[in-house]
């Protein structure tokens, strides 16, 4: 029974009662067990003890849901208040029968709450409320408890809330920033998504419970304030300075991408077709986003074009705040970018692909998210697998200089296939997550960059009019609602039947959810082994996995040979079916494939899997490479390298040779991105190399190599330097890469580069790099190829640099970690001195940061590994006074050779034995003597060595290439010596230099690294 009295009811009327009401009636709460507190009316105490004792799953109930929300914001940010006030009414249906109406709401106080009969006009007299504070849950129910709510009913709820501001980018936050007069200027912006929509209002915070908003803030009349919709009205209060502004209502909106931003910002605007886009700054930065201004007018028509499908709203508004989560936030109709991610500068070509990126990204959920939201967050692929993806389709469209595609496949792809890497968490694409935790980790790699890939996959091998067609049925068919990865297989299937009829009949189009099902609850990379019969024309094709996941794909299939490499045809040719093994007769596919071409499988690497050949092909194509090496794609010739790299990370190789085959092409490659994955490869061996007979010869194998390449993209040392920071997208990457293989392997003109760049940056502290993206990476690599042969001389210079600087700060870091690659024992053992020594706390400020060194030193420079187990053997003592010795023991373990096993054993039992008497706390348990850990690092490495070591030297010997003279020898001081004669026509002694700019700069506080280690 409903226990209802009479009342009117009016949404325009209430804000009056609104504000009286925060003053006069506030509940009263009282703490109960389990995370619950139940509120008091000036009636009775409700007696909590079923709620508190109810089972609740985390996630709301399906019982009610929302019609529309009619939210009411009371905030004086403009006077730095971080207090406000809210009022929010919903109207709500009764799907089932039911006690209570459960929302969300987080940190929110002192609620009001009445609720009427919409039916009736009768307002509910006996309601209360209980916060499930663990879940997050505002439970509102009857004093006694009873079935209250009744099915098929409509009850109109309003909340009256206070809430505070955070700064911490979640709910309603604020910022600040100084005006043109120092002043402090407070605004209030908006980061809902995913669950935070509940920390500024009472809602139902699940993407699934889409319903209109109507939305008005109350704010200081020199403020203004945006939302999602374009604004209705502004009301003038003459008896404060506030003012209301109204908003039109929202189309059905899921509550994480509500949003709304109350500053003093000024925008400039642009009208195209329907849409009004305007772009928000703060007053003094106005002009800057007129280029982004026109970039996003362009973009949206783009967009529009290519889905067929417009953008719903009348405006899109993007704002540059000082302060957000993460880069940008694509709440409908309002983007949020921090603000370096929308005013980019022209100068920095490289942040202004990055920016590019995000901004196109974001358009893109405009349809993908918001127009279309997901049915949960386990299918968040369906927002960020697509914006990822389709924003380099439509850059490509727009800026084709940036080479987008190309990217994609360096970045986005190459991390999607690493994500181990990266990541413990593997888990599917469609993954089921429910608590705030779970949820917001599953933003990650597989999410976005994997998503991306499998996408794209698809987009393929189904062709482009067909996926086309497939996402503009799922845009159309569920716009303003939500769906689920099956709504989107089944719409991509309708669009191949609509099709079929165009392209002959697809076998396996009834299956086509089946196939993408396969993927989107796989969690590795498939790896495709392709054996050739040579003798019947057949291929034999294997699913390979890691352990310990065994999983069985779809595997679409496309091929290119010597007969027919028409590398624009990227649709499927044969789906392999979800088993081991298949073996297909290419006659019979229609493929062109004779006895004697070379056969490549996943055109362009459209597919997101590896693969893998026989020897045989392999050699075929190396030969196909050496002849003309155009003939097959530049993202093939890439992908044969970095399908190459599981095979020589796992030691599952057969012959050694034709790896050397296919990189002996190289010397005629001029593609960057080719290079880019060679890049992985050459490092691999090198490290593998170092400290054999073969070093040496490889090194000069692949300095002829690589030479060539260098000298187009680095031709002197002035345009070098605007190598690495007037280039964008995949060209920056690439050259990077390439800048680190060629200073890896020794070529002359990349050590004299890198040498000035150091001497440069350490002694007249000159930037040689602009992006901040870049700086940790370039940094670090630029000083440690610089550092790598100095005399002893320059490198005690250094040392006094690094003496004089503050060690809290950058440059003093860059320092420290460029030392790591001195070649010189010497060097090494001054530089461990600094690291881990006994006086190590002069220079690093964190302990931790002293295994951090060590785990570089060890990773990066072979030949400081013996020299550490050295140092430490000599030191032990010394350093167990250090809280950080038994993580820097272990790390070094992780190094020993198979050989010094006997020898490390004596040395692990002598420094367990002074263990046990030390009071010190290390944090870590010393390994094992018998660990797997010992030797894990080089085990690989070493097995490698057995299995190739011969053949690899025989190899090089017999092909050995022309000379390309490295300026290191087999001493690190003649190395030092050469690196600096060869060096000296262009830039002068650096000893010299390095002499009077530490006198000019660094004389006034000197102290020399003897006298502080007397």
């Amino acid at each position: 029974m409903l226990r209802v009295q009479p009342a009117k009811f009016s949404f325009k009327l209430r804000p009056c009662l609104f504000m009286a009401l925060f003053i006069v009636v506030a509940g009263i709460a009282t703490e109960t067990d389990e995370g619950f507190s139940a509120a008091t009316t000036d009636q009775a105490l409700l007696s909590t003890s079923t709620l508190s004792t109810r089972e609740r799953p985390v996630r709301l109930p399906n019982s009610t849901f929302p019609l529309a929300y009619y939210l009411h914001i009371v905030t004086n940010i403009h006077q730095g208040d971080l207090q406000f006030k809210g009022n929010i009414t919903i109207d709500i249906e009764i799907k089932e029968t039911t006690d209570e109406i459960v929302l969300h709401a987080k940190n929110l106080t002192n609620f009001v709450i009445t609720a009427i009969d919409l039916d009736t006009n009768n307002m509910l007299t006996d309601l209360t409320y209980t916060l499930d504070k663990m879940r997050n849950f505002l439970i509102i129910h009857a004093q006694e408890y009873y079935q209250i709510f009744e099915v098929d009913k409509r009850y109109r709820l309003e909340i009256l809330y206070d809430g505070k501001m955070n700064a911490n980018h979640l709910g309603l936050y604020w910022l600040a920033y100084h005006n043109a007069e120092n002043q402090v200027i407070y605004q209030a912006a908006t980061q809902f998504e995913p669950t935070s929509a509940r920390l500024a209002m009472p809602c139902y915070d699940e993407p699934a419970f889409k319903a209109n908003i109507s939305i008005r803030i109350t704010h200081g009349r020199v403020y203004n304030a945006i939302s999602n919709m374009p604004m209705q009205e502004v009301i003038h209060h003459n008896d404060s300075d506030l003012t209301t502004t109204v908003f039109h209502p929202t189309p059905p909106i899921s509550t994480y991408l509500i949003a709304f931003v109350i500053s003093n910002f000024g925008y400039i605007s642009k009208r195209q077709g329907h849409v009004t886009q305007r772009v928000f700054t703060p007053t003094m930065s106005k002009n800057k986003g007129e280029q982004q201004l026109d970039f996003v007018v362009r973009t949206v028509a783009a967009i529009e074009e290519y889905l067929g499908v417009p953008y719903t709203l009348d405006k899109l508004d993007h704002v540059a705040l000082n302060k957000n989560y993460g880069a940008a936030m694509e709440n409908w109709g309002l983007i949020t970018y921090r603000e370096d991610f929308l005013l980019y500068s022209d100068n920095d070509l490289r942040q202004r692909f990055r920016d590019t990126v995000t901004i196109v990204h974001e358009i893109v959920h405009q349809w993908f998210g918001n127009l279309v939201s997901p049915e949960w967050w386990s299918y968040i692929w369906l927002n960020e697998g697509f914006a990822t993806y389709l924003s380099h389709v439509i850059i490509d469209m727009l800026h084709p200089d940036f080479k987008a595609l190309e990217f994609f496949i360096m970045d986005t792809a190459y991390r999607a296939y690493s994500y181990h890497k990266y990541s413990t968490r593997w888990h599917p694409m469609t993954h089921y997550v429910e608590k705030e935790n779970e949820i917001a980790n599953i933003f990650d790699l597989i999410g976005y960059q994997k998503a991306a890939c499998v996408i794209k996959m698809f987009h393929h091998a189904f062709g482009s009019a067909t996926f086309v067609r497939g996402i503009q049925i799922y845009l159309n068919k569920y716009q303003y609602a939500v769906a689920n990865e099956m709504d989107l297989f089944q719409c991509l299937q309708q669009a191949l039947w609509e099709t079929e009829g165009k392209g002959g009949p697809k076998r396996w189009a009834p299956l086509l959810p089946d196939i993408m099902y396969s993927w989107t609850h796989s969690e590795q990379v498939p790896i495709i082994k392709v054996i050739r019969n040579y003798e019947n024309n057949t291929i034999t094709l294997t699913q390979h996995y890691r352990a310990p996941i065994a999983e069985k794909l779809w595997i679409p299939l496309n091929f290119a040979s010597a007969s027919d490499h028409n590398f624009s045809h990227t649709e499927v040719d044969y789906f392999m079916r979800p088993q081991q093994q298949e073996t297909l007769d290419p006659l019979e596919m229609g493929i062109q494939l004779q006895a004697d071409d070379w056969l490549i499988v996943n055109k362009k690497q459209t597919g997101f899997y590896h693969v893998l050949y026989d020897d045989e092909n392999l050699r075929r194509i190396a030969r196909a490479l050496q002849e003309n090496h155009l003939a097959i794609h530049e993202f093939n010739r890439a992908d044969l390298f970095y399908c190459l790299q599981p095979l020589i990370d796992h030691n599952e190789i057969d012959s050694i040779d034709v790896i050397f085959e296919l990189l002996s092409y190289l010397s005629r490659e001029e593609e960057l991105l080719v290079w880019n994955f060679v890049q992985a490869t050459v490092e691999l061996f090198e490290q593998s190399l170092d400290g054999t007979a073969s070093h040496e010869h490889y090194k000069q194998f692949v300095r002829h190599l690589v030479k060539p390449i260098y000298l187009k993209y680095f031709p002197s040392i002035h345009e070098a330097r605007q190598a690495l920071t007037e280039k964008t997208g995949s060209e920056h990457t690439s050259r990077q890469n390439l800048l680190k293989m060629a200073c890896l392997v020794d070529l002359t003109e990349c050590l004299d580069y890198a040498r000035q760049m150091a001497f440069d940056y350490i002694f007249q502290q000159i930037e040689f790099v602009t992006s901040k993206e870049d700086y940790y990476v370039m940094t670090g690599d630029v000083l440690c190829y610089g550092l790598k042969y100095i005399s002893d001389e320059e490198f005690a210079h250094v040392l006094r640099v690094l003496e004089t600087t503050n060690k809290d700060t950058m440059f003093f870091d860059d320092i420290v970690i460029g030392l790591r690659c001195t070649q010189n024992p010497v060097h090494i053992r001054q530089y461990l001195d600094i690291i881990i020594g006994v006086n190590a706390s002069e220079y690093i400020t964190f302990p931790m940061d002293s295994t951090l060194h060590v785990k570089r030193l060890s990773r990066s420079n072979g030949k400081s590994r013996p020299i550490i187990r050295q140092y430490l053997a000599n030191n032990y003592k010394d350093m167990m006074k250090n809280v950080n010795f038994v993580d820097v023991f272990n790390t070094m373990a992780q190094y020993v050779p198979t050989q010094h096993l006997a020898q490390f054993r004596d040395f692990h039992k002598k420094v367990a034995e002074e263990l046990k008497s030390s009071p010190t706390d290390y944090g870590f348990e010393l390994l094992d003597v018998d660990s797997r850990e010992i030797g894990k690092q080089i085990k690989m490495t070493e097995s490698f060595l057995e299995k190739f070591g011969p053949d690899i030297h025989k190899w090089l010997l017999n092909n050995q290439s022309p000379v390309c003279t490295p300026p290191a020898a087999l001493t690190s001081s003649a190395a030092a010596h050469k690196a600096k004669s060869s060096a000296a026509n262009r830039f002068g002694s650096m000893l010299h230099l390095a002499g009077n700019l530490y006198r000019k700069f660094f004389s006034h506080k000197a102290i020399s690294f003897s006298e502080k280690n007397k």
